[in-house]
């Protein structure tokens, strides 16, 4: 997919995109200016981290691979108005397309069809267009995000809570082309400044919802002082490096391995120029399906569960739980099963939980302790920070496992193989 993405961006398929490899560093710092810790892909081997692509320039790298299979019909663009599941019952079907008959005068080829499979069709699931038409499928797979439509009418239940926070999105200009990633936690939540390519930034600004509103009404000209002064000036002073140094060097049978990025020195970011795009907000929570599947319909990604974005993992979770579906039905279809079996479904919902509530009990945790102004959560915050970076084992196993090439021991299956931050 990266691939693609990569030809996709490069020719130019998508006017006006941007998409860049995640640099071979990203830093993170607190704005205390106590805690500090640099990821260096050279840290595992490696040469980057993983990537910043558009949402756009992944829509038409993955529109283009479906494109390329030959099987599927695209149905575009078109939305659906509603969605009715049948009673759990196995068969082996193919799904139909058909204008619904109106008074019995549809066209003769779809309706009798129909009429001829009445008993299929009546078990399957049935799904209504906007113009009209209507899908007979034997699985729906609910994509469609955090507001999920067809999460609502499918009647899963969820649970979960505002963080009270909105996240502040839009690209900005660097004086100066830069490649790193950057991220410094504020007292109301985390700004980041991701790399999009030559001098364009992508900016997510977790903060107060009054805060996004004031960075949203402000002039260009006060917006790119705000920003400039929150990741280099306001608050604390900047971190010291020689604090690790030390430790390293004194005692460096107590840390392990040293790592490239120990002996990095801190930089500040690059400063912001310009506003390239509009800004634009939406409230964080944590959200998730009690259950992600029932007969005839199964949710993926955000449909089914959302984290804060600090750690950037929303994505890879919902890449983790595409790439499990599609290997589980396709076991399916080998062993001849029916795809919109609950059974079968039911196989892809117990392994991702295994994976994703973890993960969200984690990522929960982080914007807990990380949202907190309050003196010995700062100090155990500032010590985690420096932990990290000077336990060269720790670091290592943490960039493995947001790259998505190494598990965690609480977690039996690999979530993701890309990296979004």
């Amino acid at each position: 997919m990266i691939a693609r993405v990569r030809r996709l961006y490069h020719n130019r398929s998508v006017a006006n995109t941007y998409y860049a490899d995640i640099p071979a560093l990203k830093k993170v710092w607190d704005y205390t200016g106590w805690g500090y810790t640099r990821y260096n892909a050279r840290d595992v081997g490696k040469s980057v981290l993983g990537y910043v692509v558009e949402n756009k320039v992944l829509h038409n790298a993955l529109l283009s691979c479906l494109q390329d299979t030959g099987f599927a019909d695209i149905i575009s663009p078109v939305q659906v108005k509603s969605v009715l599941f049948k009673p759990n019952s196995p068969l082996v079907a193919k799904s139909m397309l058909s204008q619904e008959p109106k008074n019995n005068k549809a066209s003769p080829t779809s309706y009798q069809e129909l009429k001829g499979s009445s008993y299929i069709r009546q078990q399957l699931a049935k799904v209504e267009l906007n113009d009209g038409k209507y899908l007979y499928a034997r699985l729906v797979v609910g994509a469609d995000g955090g507001r999920s439509q067809v999460r609502s009418m499918a009647g899963f239940q969820t649970t979960g809570w505002d963080y009270k926070q909105h996240a502040l999105i839009c690209t900005v200009e660097v004086e100066t082309e830069n490649q790193i990633a950057w991220q410094r936690f504020l007292p109301n939540g985390p700004l980041a400044l991701l790399p999009m390519g030559k001098k364009f930034f992508n900016i997510v600004w977790s903060t107060t919802p009054e805060k996004a509103s004031e960075l949203k009404g402000m002039t260009e000209d006060d917006f790119i002082k705000s920003v400039n002064n929150a990741l280099v000036h306001d608050y604390g002073s900047h971190p010291q490096s020689q604090f690790s140094e030390i430790i390293n060097g004194r005692f460096k049978w107590l840390t392990g391995e040293l790592v490239p990025s120990i002996s990095e020195p801190f930089q500040t970011p690059p400063r912001i120029i310009g506003l390239s795009t509009a800004r634009m907000s939406f409230p964080l929570s944590l959200m998730h399906a009690s259950d992600y599947a029932s007969n005839r319909v199964v949710l993926v990604g955000d449909a089914a569960h959302t984290v804060h974005p600090l750690a950037g993992q929303g994505v890879n979770l919902g890449f983790g739980d595409a790439a499990a579906l599609a290997r589980i039905l396709n076991e399916g279809i080998v062993t001849g099963s029916d795809i919109g079996e609950i059974s079968l479904l039911k196989k892809y919902e117990r392994e991702r939980k295994l994976v994703n509530l973890p993960m969200m009990a984690v990522l929960d945790g982080f914007q807990r302790i990380f949202s907190a102004d309050f003196g010995p959560v700062n100090l155990l915050r500032a010590a985690a920070f420096n932990g990290v970076q000077i336990l060269g084992p720790l670091k290592k196993q943490i960039i493995s496992y947001a790259m998505g090439e190494q598990k965690l021991p609480m977690f039996p299956f690999n979530h993701n193989r890309v990296v979004d931050y």
